[in-house]
């Protein structure tokens, strides 16, 4: 799904710290809805207390659940294109964690893991998505291409092949040699080519482009 042509809805979060680093972060879980595989994607986040409070001091741990990102962030950034509102104080936003599940997002996917930088919202909601390339449908949408081939290719070839049907009208002296003119003939025989276009990525593509990409898949 490395071009994006799988959709994701949100599930839940956690915080916590990754990797050999141990670097603090949060983890957004989804569901893929072609197939119903969890994913994840992973963003740098501060799990500590900015300021002293009457409860704990500057860099204390968070609360469970919370977290505390800037401006300058991946998770500000992915937050941003999804275009759901902020809260008036960033330190808030684990409160507004529940409000990605309005929004459908498609990403490289690599294993069970998200590339968090390629998390886009798609144009289409969960209903939309089903509807439009899910296996049945993808199916019938599919099924259309060998139709097409078995019935143009197929059928060009054979008016090829029948071509020479005024062989008939050809005196029986003049036969062969008319036959040996056609088989040099058919020997260099070319065919139109078509260049094949170079695929988009899902950032540059189309809600048309995207979805038409499902078909041909």
């Amino acid at each position: 799904m490395s071009l994006g042509l799988d959709a994701f809805e949100y599930t839940d979060y956690s915080t916590g710290h990754y990797g050999k680093t141990r670097s603090a972060g949060i983890t957004l879980r989804f569901v893929s809805l072609m197939n119903g595989q969890s994913v994840y994607a992973v963003f740098n986040a501060d799990l500590t207390r900015q300021r002293n409070t009457a409860k704990a001091k500057a860099g204390a741990p968070l609360p469970k659940g919370q977290f505390r990102i800037g401006k300058r962030s991946h998770f500000y950034k992915f937050w941003m294109g999804t275009g759901l509102p902020f809260p008036r104080r960033l330190s808030a936003i684990h409160d507004y964690m529940g409000k990605l599940r309005n929004v459908l997002l498609t990403g490289s996917l690599a294993g069970d893991r998200v590339d968090a930088g390629s998390l886009v919202p798609v144009s289409l909601s969960a209903e939309q998505f089903r509807k439009a390339v899910l296996p049945d449908n993808s199916r019938t949408r599919s099924g259309q291409l060998p139709d097409n081939i078995r019935t143009n290719v197929p059928d060009k070839e054979m008016a090829i092949d029948h071509e020479p049907q005024g062989l008939q009208t050809i005196p029986t002296t003049c036969a062969s040699n008319h036959e040996n003119k056609l088989i040099r003939k058919d020997e260099y025989k070319t065919f139109p080519y078509t260049p094949i276009p170079t695929p988009k990525t899902p950032q540059d593509q189309s809600v048309d482009e995207w979805l038409d990409a499902y078909g041909s898949a």
